[in-house]
């Protein structure tokens, strides 16, 4: 015994060495890549909040401008001077109220232009470089409202050489003409070189137009294809300016975050790429939150972690020099308690056995019942979380047309347009009824007693329909076309419920067409055999296989993330089968989907 005691143990603490070293390696390392995780991810989500306050401060600084060139374009003034552009006074009296308005809207400029593109009168007719005379028959926004009644285009300006955002309306009248806004963000972009982090908006085609670094401002994300060079040349977006490609390039990332370095005027930043898009203009904005501090505090976890680890390794080898000690002393006592000791250490060990064993038993069956009655708990939190989605969904669309008539409401009163203020509250009226209608009958999916059809002049919910949704078709530049109903036309179910499903399919139909840059959404009307046929076509891209697949699936969507919740289909199919008729879609033949609404005649 004496003999094998004092044999050499080298190899064996030799190998307890070398896996205590590459365990401190490896604790090391998965602290480290942990911390890293949590504080990009943290980085990264704190990045994602500042851009979406970023990207709704930046909408609403636009919209309130868009009011403007409508009211405008009312005013007699304007129309006398598109009637007689050669009247002194007529253009005295229109560069007079231009500026005078500009100055109450805080807008850089107000102009007026006729059919031909040329300045009658502007806002800034006493400046050197004012706009009267210039022509702007190659500006897109000058084209988009004379073909389609209103543009938005941001570019610097030819004359001036300052950037800014253009909107634009058209007069309608004898003699046309378009009135246009010009607003600067400059205010915003100089409050972006003051906060922290950095930040970018990009054009569609990736063009840099803000930015809180000078150095960003006007170039690319990547390098521009020549064509669109020319269209950018022909439009004169950015002048001549040579827009040359930000030096930018991926860096590498355990995390799998966007991580890369960007040169700015003073070093190279090495940062956490996230993108917000802004809805409605094509424009995209860009974080760049640099990363440095998130590595040295991850770095400092992991050296406490190895720490430690070295600290428990020393704990235990010297819990085991004891135990080594204590087990030598004990094998220098007599056969008799050797063979005694040995008895009650079985004895022991398998009663601890039985004991972990009884242990591990009642663990299991206390996981069972924990596990139970989690997933009652989970039945029960969906089936809540389905209500409340679908009213968030259903009432949207009304609110949305609350907002923007309370906002006209409040803009007639304070010019004392008391009558237009009033014909907007009733409107508001009639909507706050139409959200109490939308609740009730979402309440009443559930019972199914309720449900009282009656006959609904199709005519009628197709102009509800048409009225509802008519703003963010324009918005999105797409056309609504509504062929006459045929006379008398009538449908067995609830008003409410079908201008709820045309609303839906309507909408789906606009923002389809305007992922395409704009088309038309055709409502029509026909009757086959003993029903009524509503039809929803739009010329979008269409329904691929998997869609088709899924199209009335709750909760599926091919949306971007916080632009739908996915019900509304599938809500949509529940109101025609519980209406007696039912809803398909298909694609066209010659491109974009059809929906179909089929429903009962009222004479049948």
């Amino acid at each position: 015994m004496r003999d094998a005691l004092k044999r050499p143990r080298w190899p064996r603490s030799l190998a307890l060495l070398t896996l205590a070293l590459l365990g401190g390696v490896a604790v090391a390392a998965a602290t480290w890549k942990l911390s890293l995780d949590a504080a990009l991810a943290q980085t990264r989500d704190d990045a994602q909040r500042h851009l979406r306050f970023v990207a709704h401060e930046l909408t609403g600084a636009l919209d309130k401008y868009e009011a403007l060139p409508q009211v405008l374009a009312r005013h007699p003034a304007l129309a006398a001077l598109l009637a007689d552009p050669g009247s002194a006074a007529r253009r005295a009296e229109v560069d007079a109220l231009l500026e005078d308005v500009a100055h109450d809207a805080a807008a850089a400029a107000i102009f007026l232009v006729d059919a031909r593109g040329l300045t009658l009168a502007s806002s800034n007719w006493r400046d050197a470089q004012t706009f009267v005379g210039q022509n702007y028959a190659y500006r897109p926004y000058f084209r988009d409202a004379m073909a389609g009644g209103s543009g938005h285009f941001y570019a610097r300006g030819s004359t001036t050489g300052t950037p800014g955002y253009f909107i634009a309306h058209r007069l309608a009248g004898p003699a046309t003409g378009v009135v246009v806004l010009k607003a600067s963000l400059d205010e915003m972009e100089a409050n972006w070189a003051r906060s922290a982090g950095e930040l970018m908006l990009a054009d569609a085609r990736g063009v840099v137009f803000l930015a809180s670094r000078p150095e960003w401002k006007y170039r690319t994300l990547a390098p521009l294809p020549q064509a669109v060079r020319a269209e950018l040349h022909d439009t004169q977006q950015y002048g001549d300016l040579p827009l040359p490609p930000l030096a930018r390039e991926a860096a590498p990332s355990l995390t799998g975050l966007r991580v890369e370095r960007v040169d700015t005027a003073s070093a190279r930043l090495r940062a956490l790429v996230t993108e917000q898009p802004v809805a409605g203009r094509g424009w995209t904005l860009l974080s760049f939150t640099e990363i440095r501090g998130a590595e040295q505090i991850a770095a400092g976890r992991a050296w406490a972690a190895a720490l430690g680890w070295a600290l428990l390794l020393l704990t235990l080898a010297y819990l085991q020099l004891r135990r080594r000690r204590a087990r030598e002393r004990l094998a220098a006592q007599g056969a008799l308690r050797a063979a005694h000791d040995s008895l009650e250490a079985r004895i022991a060990e398998r009663t601890r056995e039985l004991q972990a064993r009884v242990d591990e038993l009642h663990r299991t069956e206390l996981t069972l019942r924990a596990t139970q009655d989690d997933l009652v708990q989970a039945g029960k939190l969906a089936v809540l979380g389905q209500m409340a989605a679908s009213i968030t969904h259903e009432i949207n669309q009304p609110l949305a047309a609350l907002r923007a008539l309370n906002d006209n409401a409040r803009v007639f009163l304070e010019r004392g347009m008391q009558a237009d203020a009033e014909g907007n509250l009733a409107a508001i009226d009639q909507l706050t009824q139409r959200i109490a209608a939308i609740v009730a009958q979402l309440k009443g999916f559930a019972r199914r007693d309720e449900l009282r059809v009656q006959p609904v002049p199709v005519a009628a919910a197709f102009q509800a329909a048409v009225a509802l949704v008519s703003a963010e078709a324009r918005r999105q530049r797409v056309t609504l076309d509504c062929p006459p109903v045929p006379e008398g036309l009538a449908v067995l179910g609830q008003q409410v419920r079908i201008e709820q499903v045309l609303v839906n399919l309507l909408r789906n139909g606009i923002d389809a067409s305007a992922e395409q840059g704009g088309g038309t959404v055709t409502l029509s009307a026909e009757v086959e055999g003993g029903e009524a046929l509503l039809r929803v076509a739009d010329t979008g891209a269409g329904l691929s296989d998997e869609v088709l697949a899924r199209l009335f699936e709750p909760f599926f969507t091919t949306k971007r993330r916080g632009d739908g919740l996915g019900l509304g289909l599938s809500i949509s199919a529940s109101i025609a089968n519980a209406l007696g008729g039912s809803l398909q879609g298909v694609n066209r033949p010659g491109g974009g989907a059809q929906f179909t609404l089929r429903l009962p005649l009222a004479s049948s």
